[in-house]
């Protein structure tokens, strides 16, 4: 009886100081840490707010290499999230986007396994005077009683802080990096200012899937050239081309129109296509290659407009001059590409 007695005793006293431990113990964890980051801030921008971007340098994703993973929704669009499943360091959970403005993304993540618990995370992108980026990385997490005890004797803070002291450096390094390769990309092509003579196009414009340009192109200019050589009053005078006024990465689609440069004679009507005009100061890359690396010349000459402010009309002109048909290397392929600026 006594033994159960002083049993009482200890399991009274136990429940008290965790009932005393549990009262004064804080419930609410929070921690920021900072890095500044030489890049633009649009750059800085997607590698905070693509999963498929913060995961090659988030810090957790290196505690699992068979890590399973899946993104749920579009990718940086509110609502989109990203589901993991590891091993015991890893665990189970999700990373949920709640918002995303130019200045502030925020997260919430759900924790599975090894315990269950939620907690609210933010990236602040501050640009500076100098032009680097600051990127502030937040953390805040209601911890439960008595499971906020663990704070008196761990310090989850500074436990946190590390991992992000560690990914906010991995940011820093990737982002940089991805700017001077973008850098030496642009200047791997020759840009210049032309003046871009009057010259009149038959088209067919439409908006049309990334997938089905081929297939577009393909159709339509043959069209085309049939029609201009099948009228007398109408020749030819340049290659086939493609006239673009909307590039639509976020929906995988283009409104773009398939055009062939000609002269006439006399007024003619051309029934379902139009007649359009292009002339004025523009940047030119004469690019040879294949066209699946026509992107990297666009970049190049969009890294150049925006290091300029030059002011960009909504008109991309690309000129195929090289037949794949008459040329199998693919290194031989000229495409002249025209950007024509705003007057």
């Amino acid at each position: 009886m006594k033994v159960l007695k002083i049993i009482g005793v200890i399991l009274l006293v136990i429940i008290v100081v965790v009932a005393i431990l549990a009262f004064v113990a804080p419930t609410q964890m929070k921690t920021e840490r900072s890095v500044k980051i030489d890049a633009p801030k649009e750059l800085v921008y997607d590698y905070l707010l693509y999963f498929e971007k913060s995961n090659q340098w988030s810090p957790w994703m290196k505690l699992d290499t068979n890590m399973e993973t899946r993104i749920e929704g579009e990718d940086g669009a509110v609502g989109t999230s990203f589901h993991w499943e590891g091993n015991e360091q890893a665990g189970k959970g999700k990373q949920e986007i709640i918002s995303a403005d130019e200045d502030l993304i925020e997260h919430k993540i759900t924790f599975v396994e090894p315990f269950e618990s939620t907690a609210d995370t933010y990236f602040k992108i501050e640009e500076e005077e100098e032009g680097n980026v600051e990127v502030s990385w937040g953390f805040e997490s209601e911890m439960t009683r008595p499971l906020n005890i663990m704070g008196l004797f761990f310090n989850m803070e500074e436990a946190i802080g590390k991992d992000y002291e560690k990914g906010l450096e991995s940011l820093k390094e990737l982002v940089e990096k991805a700017k001077q390769e973008a850098a030496e990309k642009a200047t791997s092509y020759q840009i210049e200012t032309v003046n871009f003579e009057e010259t009149n196009y038959l088209t067919f414009r439409d908006r049309i899937a990334f997938a089905d340009m081929q297939k577009f192109y393909s159709e339509n200019l043959g069209a085309i050239f049939q029609m201009l050589s099948n009228n007398p009053s109408t020749e030819v005078a340049g290659a086939a081309s493609g006239i673009y006024y909307d590039w639509d990465e976020e929906n995988m689609e283009a409104e773009l129109a398939a055009a062939v440069p000609f002269t006439s004679t006399e007024e003619v009507d051309f029934d379902k296509y139009t007649v359009v005009t292009l002339s004025g100061n523009a940047l030119k890359i004469a690019y040879f290659g294949d066209y699946e690396k026509l992107g990297d010349a666009h970049e190049a000459i969009h890294q150049h407009l925006e290091e300029n402010n030059l002011p960009m009309s909504n008109t991309v002109l690309e000129e195929y001059i090289t037949d794949p048909s008459q040329e199998p290397d693919t290194s031989k392929w000229l495409t002249n590409i025209y950007y024509f600026i705003e007057e």
